[in-house]
């Protein structure tokens, strides 16, 4: 599939570019006090990684089962540093090092965000669910990658659900959808009105790419815990909204996470779901919302 992280490296150039922009807007909302803060505890987990910071604020983001398969295969090949103890401005800049500090990275902007997105700064989503129904109704979704809840909450409302996974359980766990096969990503895309992202997308690399098969009119939506980022460098591509969740106990995720937990155990014991929204964006497209200004909305 176009766009993989291991193809040509471009993807992955042009995902760290999303991720500087990110830390560029974090910096500036900060206003210098990041550079206050240290790293208090990080995980490696099999599904996320999770990073704390010394004051609380958590972060977590996909493990791509790539990143762990390519960092067994080089664990001899350099030395890395430890991640604890590092001043956020260090870590932003680069400082993390080893096959995982991309992931680790993105981990850190989710944690640095958490206190933003509910600060006013952005437009959150008053209706609950899964977004502005209609993002969804009465059109051609795409998907890639199988988000389970999410596609049985839209399935009574999308003219046609496309999902693009290679796992074969998916078919079975979702008999109503059409499942295509990563190859056929760029066409799928190309025909949707609805263009729907998993956050791991951000994780491994293939974001950025997979925004550019998706046709100028369709909306497009980026979903997950590892989408927790302040949203700017994702508004200016497009993006119409972000679903993500907040983490509301740290120290219990990251332990979830090192025993081998994953979203499913995250959801209903430690996070916070929301959605954020693209007004202009919206409107341009023609899809009405409701919003509020940051706030304490209940869980979608």
């Amino acid at each position: 599939m176009t766009g993989t992280a291991d193809g040509t490296g471009v993807e992955r150039v042009e995902n760290a570019v999303l991720l500087d922009e990110t830390a560029a807007v974090l910096r500036r909302l900060y206003g210098g006090r990041e550079a206050d803060v240290r790293i208090a505890r990080v995980i490696v987990g099999i599904y996320f990684v999770g990073v704390m910071l010394d004051n609380g604020q958590t972060g977590i983001a996909y493990t791509p089962p790539e990143i762990i398969n390519r960092g067994s295969t080089r664990l001899l090949a350099r030395d890395t540093r430890m991640v604890k103890g590092m001043q956020v401005s260090e870590a932003l800049d680069g400082g993390v090092s080893g096959e995982f500090a991309e992931v680790i990275r993105l981990a850190l902007l989710n944690a640095l965000s958490a206190p933003l997105l509910t600060s006013g700064e952005y437009l959150m989503d008053s209706s609950g669910g899964a977004g502005p129904t209609a993002l969804f109704a009465g059109r051609r979704v795409c998907l890639v990658g199988a988000i389970v809840p999410l596609i049985r909450k839209i399935s009574g409302l999308a003219a046609e659900i496309i999902v693009i996974d290679h796992k074969q359980d998916t078919r079975k766990l979702l008999p109503e959808v059409i499942l295509s096969d990563p190859d056929d990503a760029a066409s799928a895309l190309a025909a949707c009105d609805t263009a729907i992202f998993t956050g791991a997308a951000m994780a491994n690399g293939t974001l950025a790419g997979l925004i550019a098969m998706v046709g100028r009119s369709a909306a497009m939506a980026v979903v997950g815990p590892s989408a927790g980022c302040v949203p700017d460098a994702l508004f200016r591509r497009n993006v119409a909204m972000t679903g993500t969740a907040i983490i509301n106990d740290g120290n219990r995720a990251l332990d979830i996470l090192a025993e081998g937990g994953g979203a499913y155990q995250l959801y209903g014991t430690c996070v916070r779901k929301l959605n954020l929204l693209n007004g202009s964006r919206l409107e341009e497209l023609g899809i009405p919302y409701h919003a509020v200004r940051g706030g304490n909305l209940h869980d979608g």
